[in-house]
């Protein structure tokens, strides 16, 4: 008897188990994943890959990964469910969306969504414009990068806080971000450019990381102090005259009225806002300013700081322009919107998502639109045409545009300002990603939303709580063809490594269903992801294949291209004094505010609550909220949720390392393990987010855990204290007390 043949092959795929999108090899024998690593020949990853992709196949072959679509058999939170068929699934929630739609209007839909995904955005937006619905999104990116887009797009008219040239800078600054535990690229390019050419690096952080311990200046500020830092900084540069006087008289607008603004900002003042010292600001500021070509590498740390977070994206774009380190080799890049070859463009996700097809007066309907207007149909009216005229094409809409997530869970429970009736929530968890749990949970459960469809691997706590939970697939068994939201001139590609698992489907084929469903047949022509792949491929006479087999298409890169048109703004220039937050009705120059609670601007709660808590920090091998199944090798590498608390602090306390201990705010109390770190702050505790048990029960009151350890029982989404600018929240810089369990 012959023995049966063993097929062996390697397949090229894109890792989206975050947003890097790295090039990876996907070894298979007979159909399945045996191994995965880095694609060293991909020219931009070139092989680097985080700790994560090695427990790929186990995660992809858990056992509790969703196979099949399941509908809610009893209340919801109960844990019963029955298994029903795609086409099932479709016609019933297709059937309930168009009844909701006829009764309350498109704009009583809310999507929801997580971190971002294999370049799939422009599916959801396409699905929601032809549904009439103002693109009701609610999402993470208002407080982790997308937030910056829009205050970026305000200023300059492009967007400058993704791609830092480092492998060409002279000074580094990494402003809350530890790219050794969450970006191998950027924090191997930041090493090897050292090595090289003694490149200076500085590291603004209240935590001694991993990339701290490699700067020649790190500046622990007191949390949430950042703005306050930043305009320090500009003191500095300008009464030194350290700025770059030629791009300023070029190429700036309202420069004389930032001078003005910045004197309200001493070196002094400033390090008493933020417990750094004079010379610390002083010094720092000099290094940034003197070192060009220098560039910022931004984290999601001065994005979830409430009240102050789009204050410090500005400061940092005018840093970024003033010092001439905008769009320099070794600077602070905005990409053009290539990739071109021959005249010919890819075409972008913009002109996929059909933003012409939303009637005119469905746009300030948004949630939130009146009140966090820089994230609004409002401001991006105000933008997209300097855009539109400068590049042939318009902004695209995608994140640009956020419905405020606060004021959704807000307006399901009351109606206002319309009845929110369907949700659906994609690659997301919003029970562990959004700040205040307790309203998240009550909005989840009300019996105002009619319906509730999540697309996931998992029964997660929030797909607990869904009415139909449809099973998504990975990024192993699908394509990836991403221009990060047309925000970079590269689009990373990979092919599908196998088939997808069970009866599991990709997100273009349930938005695709839902929309043909519900009369939006004709505006669906590519019956499969690979097909609108090649439709966006085809101008470039690039096949599927050999986009795949490359791993990426990146036209010619060019830097200064404001030379040839200037920024597409309404001067022209980088607007330091902006038009357009001055249109929005708010202050056009950057300002520091107090967070909305610290021991200086609520000192009656700093009594009872008396440590500054921070929430989050990325660890490997976790992202968010994921990989914390027990048997994929992850969760096993970091078993319990730990919280930073300086060794004195701890034993005032009676704490040792490794004791249970309780993290309590004013809204609640979670508890962690504690890791005394010497090097946090002494009044400062930072707890590990999105931490739930996927080992614990599902049904309720359990929730897989959600009310043990997760940070956001603990975090503030009061309106008031967000983001004016953009609606961002505070995961930071907030007030605590901690004792032993």
């Amino acid at each position: 008897m012959s023995t049966p043949e063993i097929r062996e092959e390697i397949k090229k795929a894109g890792c989206a188990f975050c947003a890097g999108n790295c090039g990876v090899l996907v070894h298979l024998k007979d159909g399945k994943i045996t191994r995965i690593e880095g694609n060293r020949e991909h020219k931009l990853t070139l092989g680097k890959v985080c700790e994560r992709v090695g427990y790929a196949s186990r995660w992809l072959y858990h056992p509790d990964q969703m196979m099949h679509p399941l509908k809610r058999a009893g209340e919801r939170g109960e844990g019963k469910w029955q298994k029903i068929s795609w086409e099932q699934a479709f016609d019933e929630i297709a059937g309930k969306l168009g009844d909701i739609k006829e009764r309350f209007g498109p704009e009583s839909l809310v999507v929801t969504e997580g971190t971002y995904r294999s370049g799939a955005f422009w599916m959801r937006s396409r699905f929601l414009n032809l549904f009439g619905n103002p693109q009701n999104v609610a999402h993470t990116g208002v407080i982790c990068l997308l937030n910056c887009h829009a205050i970026d797009m305000a200023l300059i008219g492009g967007c400058c806080s993704l791609v830092s040239n480092i492998s060409h800078s002279n000074c580094v600054v990494v402003w809350g971000q530890n790219p050794a535990s969450s970006f191998p690229r950027t924090i191997a390019s930041i090493k090897k450019r050292r090595r090289g050419k003694g490149c200076k690096l500085i590291v603004i952080d209240p935590r001694r990381t991993r990339t701290a311990e490699l700067a020649d200046i790190w500046l622990q500020l007191r949390p949430g102090t950042d703005a306050a830092l930043a305009m320090g900084w500009l003191n500095v540069i300008i009464n030194e005259e350290l700025y770059d006087k030629d791009f300023v008289s070029r190429w700036t607008y309202g420069f004389e009225q930032l001078a003005q603004r910045v004197q309200e900002y001493s070196p002094r003042k400033v390090a008493r806002i933020t417990g750094l010292t004079e010379e610390q600001i002083v010094s720092s500021a000099r290094m940034y300013a003197t070192s060009k070509p220098a560039c910022i590498v931004r984290g999601v740390a001065s994005d979830q700081i409430g009240r102050n977070a789009g204050r410090v994206e500005q400061a940092r774009v005018i840093l970024r322009a003033i010092t001439g380190n905008l769009d320099v080799k070794g600077g602070d890049l905005i990409p053009g919107i290539g990739p071109e070859i021959n005249g010919k463009r890819f075409r972008r996700e913009v002109i996929l998502e059909l933003s012409d097809r939303l009637p005119p007066e469905q746009r300030p309907k948004q949630i939130g639109a009146d009140r966090f207007r820089a994230m609004s149909w409002q401001s991006y009216e105000l933008t997209s045409p300097y855009y539109e005229n400068a590049f042939g094409i318009q902004e695209l809409v995608g994140h640009r545009v956020a419905a405020s997530p606060p004021l959704t869970w807000r307006a399901i429970l009351t109606g206002e300002p319309y009845p929110v009736k369907a949700m659906i929530t994609w690659d997301s968890n919003p029970l562990l990603w959004a700040a205040n749990t307790k309203l998240v949970y009550e909005a989840l459960k009300s019996k105002n939303l009619d319906l509730h469809v999540v697309c996931d691997f998992w029964l997660t706590p929030t797909a607990e709580l869904a009415d139909y939970v449809l099973p998504v697939s990975s990024w192993m068994e699908r394509p990836l063809c991403s221009t990060f939201e047309d925000l970079t001139d590269v689009v990373f590609g990979g092919g599908r490594a196998i088939r997808p698992l069970g009866e599991r489907k990709d997100d273009y084929t349930i938005w695709r269903e839902l929309g043909i469903r519900l009369g939006q047949e004709g505006d669906w022509p590519w019956e499969t992801f690979e097909e609108a792949i090649e439709y966006q491929l085809e101008p470039l006479g690039i096949t599927y294949e050999e986009f795949v087999k490359a791993g990426f298409v990146r036209g010619a890169r060019k830097f200064k291209k404001y030379e040839e048109k200037g920024f597409p703004t309404a001067s022209g220039k980088v607007e330091l004094y902006s038009a357009v937050f001055e249109k929005l009705g708010y202050d056009p120059l950057p300002l520091y505010e107090e967070p909305p609670e610290s021991p200086v601007s609520t000192p009656e709660v700093a009594r009872e609550y008396p440590l500054i808590l921070n929430t989050g920090g990325r660890f490997m091998p976790m992202f968010h909220s994921e990989h914390r199944q027990w048997g994929t090798g992850m969760r096993e590498r970091h078993p319990d949720p730990l919280t930073d608390i300086h060794p004195d602090t701890a034993h005032k306390l009676g704490i040792s390392e490794g004791d249970w201990i309780f993290i309590e705010t004013r809204r609640g109390r979670i508890k962690q393990k504690a890791h005394l770190n010497p090097g946090i702050l002494s009044n400062v505790v930072n707890c590990e987010a999105s931490w739930w048990f996927p080992e614990m029960p599902g049904a309720e009151p359990s929730l897989h855990g959600l009310w043990e350890s997760n940070a956001n029982v603990l975090t503030l989404d009061d309106p008031d204290c967000c983001d004016p600018l953009t609606g961002g929240w505070c995961n930071r810089a907030l007030l605590c007390r901690v004792y032993k369990v």
